[in-house]
């Protein structure tokens, strides 16, 4: 096999960080900036989707924020010193300007800050930006500040801030601002105006501030500390003695706290997933956001107090109303937060939905999450464990049960998943749940669940690919040196009769030794069960044992195996952490070996290839008949970060092909510690795809599926020019179909009123078409007609050939629900087309089925 040497770029299709800073509302509230890696973000408000992107910053965003004198102008700092500002609108860069530091080389940027120009001074004089930096990663942060138009140095404070992003705040009104900063239990807080000496105050009984906040009216600073108390600080810049009063709820360590516009309310969040109000002159009257899906790290308020938007760790944002109802969900994919012990990030995986062609991985602690990574989408999250999350304690670690393996069957009506929980004092919690898919609730339903199905945990599970739905088999292997078979059979249950459980059909081990991994052929006939540096084949309705490999003189022990696809059926791949084996099952001989340390081992389930993942990030894609790989990328991910999980996704019908010989079927996706979900491209592929789908400015309201037909079908009156010629490019009714799925599913009527509304939508243009043809054909036989006036057998002719057409557009008049097709020589009946959805809407199929029924129907 020819080995190619074509570099592929990598490309972010999920997991990117929005919630390392605080995020920024625009004026009206109708737009929401956050900082993700070196690119600005806007997304709508009300809907939570993404309507732009500002991209020129050479290092990393450090921080957004509207301008202080033009509203219209989003400003961002890099890490490098470099700063930005755009014009909403028009998304161009207006001025770059490069901050003047004394020793370039060392100053690393951390935060800013655009401080408002004083009444007295017009909105052209230069505006003043404090910076937060430091001179490398072990020194403590410091304060400087900056002219905003030539970036030159002004002034260096005397401020020592903690290595967060809640040590410093602003306040107080335009021309009365000042400044305050938290080191450990020091606070330090100076007047922006005259830029007098720091007074410092400090908090005794061993408590360390963790952030600070200041009033927007008043010189009034809000901190929070490690025992959970939020602290209001008064007269602090005055020559009087300051006073303070304490606001305590929390029980862990406040993370984030702000006040509302006006002042009279303050909002404060800590790692009990409770955002808590509160009244500034009443502190017991207090109200709760409880239950937030993890804890919160950032608060931003909207002007006029519109909203309220909180980052929560799992790299979401909620944005709620003032009564602290949800407005939106900015969330494309979750991250996992919580560390268990012995456990990586993202235990489970990934899989892959034949439904949807969604990903599944972990998801917030308990739950498994559905990501779409060809529209950067996320589509729904399913509680696995059923049981609330429990938030953490001061002095202690508490354990959640998580889920730790993930498997859907090659139709996706079955799903198995395993889920664990084990605190090291107590017995280790193991089981085994079968979800069913309900279409009418297009969701997963619980069927079976077992308790214990393996004593000290489950190390693989999966579906065997059989083509009768009726008899499905899984396997199971754990840690207790067996594999378990499991068949659908019918409830013996009284309660139950008739209903389909899973069972325990049989068990089986090989010589006491560890098992390693599971494997099924493509055909499921065979399983592949690794024990030790044993490969062991099974006949899994039986569960008799077929064979056993062994490497000469191995005792490293196999850690995956992989049946080859398609035409590669009769191979085995089994690799470990010193070699990658393949075993050719017909001659039960080792057909070829390669030294190689591998960590991940995934194949596609549509071509015969094979992606290896090494234990230093080094990336191998071969084919089981030649040890030659035919694409090999080192250090795929910088050495500080591994790849967790890989797998391939199947491309969609309507996908246009990669060119790349090893993914013209499915794409490769894999996942980094990072959390950050990578695929691989060519360079001169689009690289705009990024996650989420950008939309137009004006795009801020929640959209369903009616304002979407009425905005496609509006036009002017101003007659257009049409050129009559005939081309298509792509499937005409692909756009119509695209539109439909991306309603949510509450939003949409039933599909028998949609039917006719949608089909003549469809064959609209073929229909306008039609009339121009009809309009050019009378004037070409006018035309014609005058020209051969003494042609006596031509003329004939043409009224022979007039004649026909003039035939068929009089079928095309008499019967409206026949529409000519591009052609002139088919037709499509809506009538009966409609009458066939509506017999397969009868059948109760989902809505996968239904829109292929129409889509063969109709063949647009």
């Amino acid at each position: 096999m020819k080995h190619t040497e074509e570099k592929l770029v990598l490309r972010r299709r999920g997991g990117g960080n929005v919630i390392e800073q605080c995020p920024v509302f625009s004026l009206d509230a109708e737009i929401l900036y956050t900082v993700c890696g070196s690119v600005i973000r806007a997304y709508g408000v009300r809907t939570g989707e993404l309507v732009s992107e500002y991209e020129r910053l050479k290092g990393k965003v450090t921080g957004v924020q509207l301008h202080p004198s033009y509203p219209n102008v989003i400003v961002a700092c890099s890490e490098k010193g470099e700063l930005i500002q755009w014009n909403c609108s028009s998304r161009l860069p207006s001025s770059i300007v490069c901050l003047k530091f004394k020793n370039k080389r060392t100053a690393t940027v951390t935060g800013f800050h655009f401080l408002s120009p004083s009444p007295q001074e017009s909105e052209s004089d230069k505006c003043v930006v404090c910076v937060v930096w430091k001179k490398s990663k072990r020194d403590v942060s410091q304060l400087s500040t900056f002219c905003s138009q030539t970036g030159s140095l002004l002034l260096n404070l005397k401020f020592q801030l903690d290595d967060h992003t809640h040590n410093v705040a602003y306040g107080g009104k335009p021309g009365e601002e000042y400044v305050a900063g938290i080191h450990k239990n020091m606070l330090q807080f100076i007047d922006a105006v005259e830029w007098k000496q720091c007074d410092k105050q400090y908090i005794g009984g061993g408590r360390w501030f963790t952030c600070v906040a200041c009033h927007p009216e008043e010189r009034c600073i809000a901190t929070g500390d490690n025992t959970g108390r939020v602290l209001i600080w008064w007269n602090l810049l005055t020559s009087g003695k300051p006073t303070w009063a304490v606001y305590h709820w929390h029980t862990l360590p406040v993370q984030a706290v702000t006040f509302s516009q006006t002042g009279s309310h303050f909002y404060s969040g800590a790692g009990e997933c409770v955002l808590v109000k509160w009244t500034l002159n009443k502190p017991l009257d207090r109200s709760f956001l409880p239950r937030l899906p993890n804890s919160i790290c950032h608060l931003s308020v909207a002007p006029d107090n519109k909203c309220l938007a909180i980052s929560t760790s799992d790299n979401g944002i909620q944005i709620v109303d003032p009564q602290l109802k949800l407005i939106s969900v900015i969330q494309h994919f979750t991250w996992q937060v919580e560390v268990k012990h012995g456990l990586p990030l993202f235990p489970a995986g990934i899989s892959v939905d034949p439904r949807t062609k969604a990903l599944v991985m972990n998801g917030r602690t308990g739950h498994i999450q559905f990501y779409s990574p060809h529209t950067g989408t996320l589509l729904y999250n399913l509680d696995i464990t059923q049981m609330n999350y429990l938030t953490q304690e001061r002095n202690n670690v508490i354990v959640n049960t998580d889920v730790t393996k993930v498997s859907l069957n090659c139709n996706g009506e079955w799903m198995a998943t395993v889920e664990e929980r084990d605190d090291r004092e107590t017995n280790m919690e193991v089981r085994l749940k079968f979800w069913n898919y309900d279409s009418v609730k297009q969701s997963f339903c619980l069927n079976t669940s077992v308790e214990l199905p393996h004593i000290g945990g489950v190390l693989s599970v999966e579906f065997q690919p059989s083509p009768d739905l009726q008899q499905q088999l899984a396997v199971t292997a754990g840690r207790d040196l067996k594999f378990r078979i499991w068949s659908l059979v019918e409830s013996s249950s009284i309660y139950k009769k008739g209903v389909m459980v899973w069972r325990c059909e049989s068990v089986g081990f090989f010589r006491n030794l560890p098992i390693g991994d599971t494997g099924f052929s493509a055909d499921g006939s065979l399983l592949a069960v690794t024990f030790g540096p044993t490969l062991t084949v099974w006949v899994p309705e039986t569960n008799q044992l077929k064979c056993s490999l062994t490497e000469l003189h191995s005792k490293i022990n196999l850690s995956h195996v992989q049946f080859g696809m398609v035409d590669c059926g009769h191979l085995v791949v089994t690799g470990s952490s010193v070699n990658i084996n393949v075993w050719h099952l017909l001659t039960l001989s080792l057909v070829w070996t390669v030294p190689i340390h591998v960590s991940i081992l995934t194949a596609d389930p549509y071509s015969e290839f094979m992606a290896v993942f090494t234990l230093n990030n080094d990336l191998f894609v071969f084919s089981p008949r030649c040890s030659k790989p035919l694409y090999i990328h080192k250090n795929i991910v910088p050495g500080n970060c591994s790849i967790l999980c890989a797998a391939f996704v199947p491309r969609f019908s309507l996908e246009r092909s990669s060119g790349i010989p090893w993914q013209e079927n499915s794409h490769l996706y894999f996942l980094d510690s990072n959390q950050e979900l990578l695929t691989l491209e060519r360079p001169c592929e689009d690289a705009n795809v990024k996650e989420g789908l950008a939309l137009p400015i004006s795009t801020l309201q929640p959209v369903t599926f009616f304002s979407t037909l009425l905005a496609k079908h509006r036009s002017s009156d101003v007659e257009k020019l049409h050129i009559d010629t005939q081309q298509q490019l792509g499937d005409p009714g692909a756009s119509a179909i695209r539109e439909l799925l991306s309603a949510p599913a509450y939003t949409i009527p039933p599909m028998n009123l949609l039917c006719g509304p949608i089909l003549r939508s469809l064959v609209a243009s073929s229909s306008k078409q039609i009339e121009e043809k009809k309009t050019n054909l009378k004037e070409r036989k006018k035309d014609k007609a005058d020209r051969m006036e003494t042609k006596d057998s031509g003329v004939d002719s043409e009224d022979e050939t007039s004649g026909h057409e003039l035939l068929k557009q009089r079928e095309v008049k008499d019967d409206p629900n026949k529409i000519q097709t591009n052609d002139l020589t088919r037709t499509i009946n809506i009538a009966d087309v409609e009458s066939r959805l509506a017999s397969v809407l009868e059948e109760k199929f989902d809505w996968t089925a239904v829109l292929l029924h129409t889509d063969t129907a109709c063949s647009f």
